[in-house]
């Protein structure tokens, strides 16, 4: 009797197993690059010239600092022999505060620049997740895999040119 039992589980067992890799067999898995496909969008190539233009006004402002910086070390060592210890001293914390306000405020426009170049770069990836979804539910994918976690695929289980034709058309 418990030799009939341990047979009758040891069939189950090998059943379970035989459907389980017909059923993964069955599926349908795709792989997409989220990178290239971000990197082939109009979007993407734009992205950079966009912030610069939208922060130009802050730039022009840190330029400007950077050459009174400029400006005053040249002052100071040009006129060093006429100035008296006093003006040198006050040229020097002129200097000093502008070095200062300087780093302060590109700190900061850097900051901004990021965080806006983040924001813009999550509305791009999200178009994406969009297009990889259509084309998943349209091509009758039941996996889609990104291309950097896996070792190997087949040519024809990229679905990343189809993404990118895809987020493309429904711009």
């Amino acid at each position: 009797m418990n030799k009939l039992v341990k047979s009758i589980a040891f069939t189950a067992a090998a059943a379970s197993m035989l459907f389980s890799g017909a059923s993964l067999a069955a599926e349908k898995i795709g792989i997409v690059n989220v990178q290239s496909v971000f990197a082939k969008m109009p979007e993407a190539a734009t992205l950079q010239q966009t912030i610069l233009a939208e922060f130009k006004d802050q730039a022009a402002e840190i330029q400007k600092l950077e050459g009174d910086i400029k400006y005053s070390i040249e002052k100071s060592k040009r006129d060093e022999a006429i100035l008296s210890k006093k003006e040198m001293e006050e040229l020097a914390k002129s200097i000093m505060e502008q070095r200062q306000q300087y780093e302060t405020k590109g700190r900061a426009l850097q900051q901004s620049m990021e965080r806006r170049k983040m924001e813009e770069q999550q509305k791009i990836i999200a178009r994406i997740m969009t297009a990889v979804n259509d084309v998943a539910k349209s091509e009758g994918y039941d996996l889609i895999l990104s291309q950097q976690s896996v070792a190997f695929s087949k040519p024809d289980a990229d679905i990343s040119a189809k993404v990118v034709e895809q987020v493309t058309k429904s711009k």
